[in-house]
Parts: C-alpha cells; structure tokens; sequence
C-alpha cells in the first residue's frame, strides 16, 4: 500500500507531500488543479519514460519519492531479494527516482540505486494505475500469465513447470559447455597428432641436438674464414688457404712485381 508520495520540482509542483491512509482515497479538484499531475508523477516513480519536460521551470531536477507498506506481501520480499534489494523493514520500502535537465534519470530502492527496469518491475508488483485508456498490470505478460493461472487455480502447476523448466535449461546449458569442451580438445588432438608426424618425418636421433650444434659451429667457422679472406691482402689470405696451389697463386703476384726500394 501507498502510504505516503513525495513531489518536487515536477512539473508546475514546487514541492508536495501527499499522505494517503487506509482504505479508499480520494483527490478531488477543478479542472487544472493537478489531479493528473500527481497522477503522472506517481506514473513516473514507478517506471514510466520521463524527459526533461517535466522539470519545474526554474529547477535542475525533479524528484518523485513514494512509500509503501509491503507488510503480508511474500511475492514482493521474494522479488526484492530476488532483484538484490535488501528489506530491514517490511512495513517500509522508499522507491526514489530523479531526473535532470540533460534528460537522465535515476532510481533508487531503499536507498540503493538500481535500474529503470528494476523499478518498474517491483513498482507493478506495488501499484496497479487503472485509467481511461490504461492499466499497466493487465499490459504486462508476467501479470496476464499469473492472471490466467489464478482464474485456472493453476499456481502451483504453474510454479513447478517453471522450475522444472528452469532444470531444462540449465541442463541444455551444461550439455552445450560440454560440446564445447569435446570440440577444444579434438581440436587440440589434431594439433598434437600433425606435431608428431612432423617429427616422425624429421626422423632426428637421439644426439640431434649436438650434431645441429657441431655442424652449425661448422657453418659459423666457415663464414668467419671468409670475411677475413676478403679483408685481408693477398699475402694474408694465402696465409689462411687451405693448400700450396691457392697460397702460390696470392703469393706469384707480388713475386714478380719490382722491388720497392726503401728509403735511407
């Protein structure tokens, strides 16, 4: 039950504070009085699409705060708890929610923020607003599916369908995780089994390792000889050739060319 709307800077409202008792309240006035306004307001706190609009003029936001008793109501505690809203007091349960000129909102339950979504959700479950063209409830799949099972005095069917179909689904979830995991290993499988066969080809022995390394310092050696070859003079390269014949030929040049006298 509403025990108590909070208004302020909504529309034409600077700020309003509205208690409502038990039983059957009513809010009478002129045409133009506001009616619709606190109406609109109350729309707003429970989910409806707000804009800057409705922003007083003059104001930065608008507020809409309500209080509700949820005494008796386990459906609710269940949902709030469900929704992670803690509840301290049943007989106590403040739905908040602003709005600021640049058109963002924000929701509030007991104090904790939560989403749009989330508030309409537990603000159905705590208000039913009936007008000439509206009524939220019966515009909800959820409340026409728990409607149609109340009038069938199906409740608790329908309650354990949904828990068997909740079994279902998480039984198809772990079966999908499962192929998933099959097809990562067969996968992984195929990987192993072409590294093998590539070292099979490859057909190394068991000092493979040492013999690539002493044929590798081999290479090395060579190519060291050959830089130094091609830096050196004729005489030094035939120093480092490998037979007479290749020392000869570096050597014959310089033989045969005239002697350079040396200065006294």
């Amino acid at each position: 039950m509403l025990t108590e709307l909070r208004i302020r800077n909504f529309a034409i409202i600077d700020a309003l504070t509205l208690p409502l008792a038990a039983g059957f309240n009513v809010l009478t006035g002129e045409t133009g009085a506001g009616k619709s306004i606190i109406v609109g307001a109350l729309g707003f706190l429970l989910g409806e699409r707000g804009t800057a609009d409705l922003i007083r003029t003059g104001a930065e936001k608008a507020s809409v705060e309500g209080i509700f008793d949820a005494s008796g109501d386990d459906d609710l505690i269940a949902l709030l708890d469900a929704r992670g809203v803690d509840v301290d007091d049943p007989t106590t349960i403040v739905l908040r929610r602003e709005i600021v000129s640049s058109g963002r909102t924000r929701a509030w339950i007991n104090s904790a923020t939560t989403t749009a979504a989330v508030l309409a959700e537990v603000g159905r479950a705590l208000v039913s607003l009936h007008g000439q063209h509206e009524a939220q409830t019966l515009l909800d799949e959820e409340s026409q599916r728990a409607i149609l099972d109340a009038f069938g005095s199906a409740t608790a069917v329908a309650a354990r369908v949904r828990e068997a179909h909740e079994s279902v689904l998480g039984l198809a979830r772990e079966m999908q995780s499962l192929k998933t995991r099959k097809a990562d290993a067969e996968r992984r499988a195929d990987y192993l089994r072409h590294l093998v066969a590539e070292i099979d080809e490859a057909q190394l022995r068991a000092d493979e390792s040492l013999r690539r390394g002493r044929a590798g310092d081999r290479r090395d050696h060579g190519r060291i000889h050959r830089d130094r070859r091609r830096d050196r003079g004729p005489v030094d390269r035939a120093a480092i050739c490998v037979t007479n014949r290749e020392a000869a030929d570096h050597i014959e040049p310089w033989r045969r060319a005239p002697r350079q006298r040396r200065p006294d």
